[in-house]
C-alpha cells in the first residue's frame, strides 16, 4: 500500500480535509512506527492490527479531539497486546526462531 493511500485514509479518519494535514499525518505515522519499534513491534501497514494502531495513534495526536485520551488508551492497549503476542517481533517477521535452533 502506498504512503499516499494511507495518508488519504488517515485524513478521512481524523476528519481533515486540507492538504496541510498530510505533512502532519506523515510525521505522526513515522512517530507511531518508531514507538512501535521501541515496544518491539515490527510490521507494516498491510497488517490489520498494525494499521489500526497507526489509526489510533493519529486519532489521539491529531488536532484537539475531546476523546484524545480514549484513543491514546486504545492505542497503548493494542500496542501492548501486539508486543506480548510475539507475532510482531523481528524473529516473527523473517520467519526464523532463535529458540528452535538450540
Amino acid at each position: 500500500m502506498s504512503d499516499m493511500h494511507l495518508i488519504e485514509e488517515l485524513k478521512r479518519f481524523v476528519r481533515a480535509r486540507s492538504a496541510d494535514a498530510e505533512l502532519e499525518l506523515q510525521g505522526l505515522v513515522e512517530a507511531c512506527k518508531k514507538e512501535m519499534e521501541i515496544a518491539g513491534i515490527y510490521g507494516d501497514e498491510t497488517d490489520p492490527l498494525y494499521r489500526q494502531a497507526i489509526r489510533l495513534y493519529c486519532k489521539s495526536h491529531y488536532g484537539y479531539d475531546e476523546d484524545a485520551e480514549r484513543f491514546q488508551a486504545a492505542f497503548c492497549s493494542l500496542r501492548d497486546a501486539m508486543a506480548l503476542s510475539g507475532d510482531y517481533t523481528k524473529e516473527a517477521d523473517n520467519g526464523s526462531n532463535a529458540n528452535m535452533e538450540q
